[in-house]
């Protein structure tokens, strides 16, 4: 619109119509202009260093793998059994080699970013064996709810990457899973996504699929797939998970390595200690991560829950969790590594207002932490056991608004927005001055799923809360969704590839 010229003027209604209509820009690099909160001081979180360090050399983490212990031995730790107790100048030597920046890409035109110590990458949850359908009925996810929710993502603009595993198909026989998960997000989706990585094989097949859709000298120089390597805490990396992780990193992906934090069961009832654990967990690892291969592309991980101890029970949403969230990114901002946090984390049992008020607790504390990856950021509910649809749907806006807090504010507009003062002057109003109608419908974020009409308007239009607006968005997104193109050939060859390793795999085995 010209400044120069008096702007025409439209109705409301037509406004609106434009608003439904304009199609919102999938997220891509998303960089912090905010600050992070340091819920310690520097002698604090020095002191957490040092514990790290003690805990590791005094009494030592479990490397439950012969691999992993052998190349511990070669790189002169000392080793006893299958206790690794690293230094801290072999671990600095070997995390100063890991990267704090990598460009993740997908195969669609605007599906590539960099995910690094300034930015923040928005991912929905993974790893419920139910879901929520659109209908409000909890049950046992299948492959066909996969897909549905792998359509909602890609028809969303609030994820930066698919999660793979967003829910257990569990009408399909557990050695067969991984290789409809993988499917499904690679025909589904042309976005980044996690591979499955509990144990050797199920890595292989995974690369080998992505290797299929994008080629494998592609993949030796992008990433285009991430592995999610949790740990067993207290103090143990597992052979299953380190049998994975070899496998990303070799071929040239990513590793999302993750301590499992139930805080008060597996770590210390202290924030203090919790951290410190932890931290020396999580460093352990991503030292592993460059032993493996220097320059290994990782994120600092961590899954942090308070335990009732009432019931025994996670709850999300915690302070004290919250707590853990700041120091993490401290941490990890120490070491010069981008880090994880769950996002949309909640413990109800219904997409109620416990669900909300968790989240967005969750959500708030891990962008004001300045967090760089927000793993999580959709469905979750019942402390990971529910993949909602509708919350899949309002979480994907709520990434979007989260996104633009962390972006900050711009100063590009600040001389033109005082000539509007200038102009109004005292007593005055700025609804038909020409600023105003020049930059209304980007100043501020409108959004689709949360209402904000008078409660006349609201009720005419049926009186619908949040989870029946949700529900609408999801099938919505659901009837928009349209396939990503796939070379026919390629997604042939995927299609053989299943097909052919389910006939190697005895379906009857875990």
């Amino acid at each position: 619109m010209s400044d120069a010229t008096t702007p025409k003027r439209r109705g409301r209604g037509s406004r609106k119509r434009a608003r439904e209509t304009a199609v919102t820009p999938r997220l891509t690099t998303t960089r912090y202009g905010i600050k992070p909160v340091e819920v310690v001081s520097e002698d604090q979180l020095e002191a957490i260093h040092q514990a790290s360090l003690r805990i590791l050399t005094e009494v030592g983490i479990d490397f439950r793998d012969d691999v992993a212990l052998a190349q511990w031995v070669d790189a002169g730790a000392e080793v006893q059994g299958q206790r690794v107790h690293p230094d801290g100048e072999l671990l600095d030597s070997l995390m100063a080699t890991a990267p704090d920046r990598f460009d993740v890409t997908g195969r669609g035109a605007d599906t590539q970013f960099e995910l690094g110590v300034d930015t923040i990458t928005f991912c929905p949850m993974h790893g419920a064996p139910n879901v929520r359908d659109l209908d409000g009925v909890r049950r046992n996810s299948t492959i066909e709810d996969l897909r549905d929710i792998n359509r909602i993502v890609q028809a969303s603009p609030g994820f930066h990457m698919a999660s793979g595993f967003a829910c257990e198909p569990m009408d399909i026989p557990i050695p067969w899973r991984h290789l409809h998960i993988n499917h499904s997000s690679l025909v589904e989706t042309d976005l980044p996504v996690f591979g499955m990585v509990t144990g050797q094989e199920r890595s292989l097949d995974s690369i080998a699929m992505a290797e299929i859709v994008y080629g494998s000298e592609f993949l030796q120089d992008n990433v285009v797939m991430m592995g999610h390597i949790s740990g067993n805490s207290p103090l143990v990396w597992d052979a299953t998970m380190l049998e994975g992780l070899r496998v990303m990193v070799e071929a040239g992906q990513a590793v999302l390595l993750s301590p499992f934090v139930l805080g008060a069961a597996n770590t210390p009832a202290d924030v203090v200690a919790t951290v410190a654990q932890l931290n020396a967990e999580a460093i352990a690892c991503i030292a592993y991560s460059q032993l493996v291969r220097p320059g290994a592309p990782i994120i600092y991980g961590q899954y942090s829950v308070a335990v009732s101890m009432r019931s025994g029970a996670p709850m999300s949403g915690m302070p004290e969790i919250n707590l853990i969230n700041g120091i993490v990114g401290q941490l990890a901002r120490r070491y010069g590594v981008p880090w994880r946090t769950t996002a949309s984390q909640a413990s109800a049992k219904e997409f109620d207002a416990q669900s909300g008020y968790e989240s967005a607790t969750s959500y708030m504390a891990g962008v004001t932490a300045n967090c760089n990856f927000m793993m999580h950021a959709g469905g979750w509910d019942e402390a990971g056991m529910v993949h909602c649809m509708a919350k899949l749907a309002a979480d994907s806006e709520q990434n979007l608004m989260m996104a633009a807090y962390a972006e900050g504010v711009k100063f590009d507009r600040l001389d033109e927005a005082l000539e509007a003062v200038a102009r109004i002057g005292p007593g005055g109003h700025y609804l038909g001055d020409q600023f105003t109608l020049k930059h209304f419908e980007d100043a501020f974020f409108l959004p689709e799923v949360l209402d904000y009409e008078a409660y006349e308007n609201w009720e005419l239009a049926g009186s619908r809360d949040m989870t029946a607006r949700s529900v609408e968005k999801a099938k919505a997104l659901i009837a928009a969704y349209e396939p990503p193109a796939l070379d026919e050939s390629r997604r042939q060859a995927l299609d053989d590839y299943v097909e052919r390793r389910q006939t190697e795999i005895n379906p009857s085995i875990i």
